[in-house]
């Protein structure tokens, strides 16, 4: 693994959903074409991204970006646990987190995820979660490097109306 030297980490701002849509809408693409439907895919583009940062960003959300020499190569966001059940309340939740698939392998999943954590602890969470493709072996594997546990937790997430159902694995990790 490359690590890059000149990768900057910093909170985005409604100024940057273009550039997370980019990142976004090319990461999807490219990770998920062996085990995610064509048509969820081929919905999934550049401008229903960009729709979606912008209300994100715009309602609040916490995004961190990475980039590299000017250049927007990542990004995760956090938010307190969606859906959380009384017992989850002080659990913050990693709901995004992605690679320009340029810069794969360098150590930037790594930087973002490590940055989220933090960011999650100063907003006084004791715990953090996130849902993963039960597929997806290479993030899945990723999580678990990072001390992240598989919990017996699993859903149907369903990504557009009337798109196959693909199944999650609620992963956790205490921040403390």
């Amino acid at each position: 693994m490359n690590h890059l030297k000149n990768t900057c980490l910093r909170l985005a701002s409604i100024a940057d959903a273009e550039k997370i849509a980019s990142v976004h809408a090319i990461s999807w693409q490219k990770m998920y074409h062996d085990f995610i439907p064509e048509d969820i895919l081929d919905r999934f583009s550049f401008s229903e991204r960009l729709h979606k940062w912008e209300y994100l960003l715009s309602a609040g959300v916490t995004v961190i970006l990475a980039e590299e020499l000017d250049r927007t190569v990542g990004f995760v966001s956090i938010c307190p646990l969606r859906n959380a059940l009384p017992q989850h309340k002080h659990f913050g939740e990693i709901s995004a987190i992605y690679v320009h698939p340029d810069y794969w392998r360098q150590g930037i999943g790594r930087q973002l995820c490590l940055a989220a954590l933090n960011q999650l602890k100063k907003q006084d969470f004791v715990s953090v979660a996130l849902w993963v493709l039960e597929a997806n072996i290479l993030a899945r594997n990723f999580y678990e490097a990072l001390g992240f546990t598989a919990s017996n937790h699993t859903k149907l997430e369903e990504f557009y109306e009337g798109s196959a159902l693909l199944k999650e694995i609620l992963y956790y990790k205490s921040l403390f």
